[in-house]
Formats: C-alpha cells, sequence, structure tokens
C-alpha cells in the first residue's frame, strides 16, 4: 500500500466538496460514469437503470429532478472524487461496493440508493471521510 500524506486527505476531500457545488452536472455525471462505471453509479443513486445518468451526462442543464436524487449524486460524486484523487478509480468503486464496518457492514452504494434523507447520506459522506483519513 502506498504511502499518502496526511494532507492529501484533507486536500482531496475539500476539493471533492468544491467540485460537487461548482461543476456541472454533466461533468460530474460524466466523471462518475467513466470513473465507477454506470453500474456501481446507477445503483447507488437509486435508479432502474444507467439511461438517466447518461442523460444528466451527455445534455448540459438535465439534472435530477427528485430531491433526494441530487442529495445522493453529489455525495457520490464527493466520495468517488476525494478516493480517486487519493488511491484510484478502482479503489473508489471498491469502496463503494464493500462493506464498510461504519455502515453496519453495509456497502455504502447500499446505503446511497435507500436512503431518503440527508442524515442517512450524510453517514456514507463519513464513511468516506473516514476512509480517507484511516
Amino acid at each position: 500500500m502506498r504511502v499518502v500524506p496526511a494532507e492529501a486527505f484533507a486536500e482531496a476531500w475539500e476539493r471533492a466538496y468544491k467540485d460537487s457545488v461548482t461543476e456541472p452536472i454533466e461533468r460530474k455525471a460524466q466523471f462518475l460514469l467513466e470513473t465507477v462505471g454506470p453500474r456501481i453509479a446507477t445503483a447507488a443513486l437509486g435508479l432502474s437503470d444507467a439511461r438517466q445518468l447518461k442523460r444528466w451526462a451527455a445534455e448540459p442543464g438535465t439534472e435530477p429532478r427528485e430531491h433526494v436524487v441530487a442529495l445522493r449524486f453529489d455525495a457520490l460524486y464527493r466520495v468517488a472524487r476525494a478516493i480517486s484523487a487519493v488511491y484510484s478509480p478502482a479503489v473508489a468503486a471498491r469502496f463503494l461496493r464493500s462493506a464498510n464496518p461504519q455502515l453496519g457492514d453495509d456497502a455504502p452504494l447500499a446505503i446511497l440508493a435507500s436512503a431518503e434523507t440527508s442524515k442517512e447520506i450524510t453517514r456514507v459522506l463519513a464513511a468516506g471521510r473516514a476512509f480517507l483519513e484511516g
């Protein structure tokens, strides 16, 4: 396992947050499709198939209609972006689909997919941050 300076974790987390707020949705959707792939991203967002995610990536100005899907989308982007920056896209994908002790051994993507409140989504963000901080 490679050694990463502690400040890299905080920097990656802060950058991911800023990008989640400032980047257009089409760039964020494209990033998710390229980084964690359509199946993981679709599952984490609680969507039935990847068509909607691909539409957000291809058509500027389109975005999630449901507030909770938008919250899931931003959280997924933040976690994938930060972990990819510090480790790799493959590690980000594994983090999302692996049992996580901070989430009662549920996978972050399963928690996101069923999340209906910002409190549930915040649990995934906290788990992502804890993973980075090691």
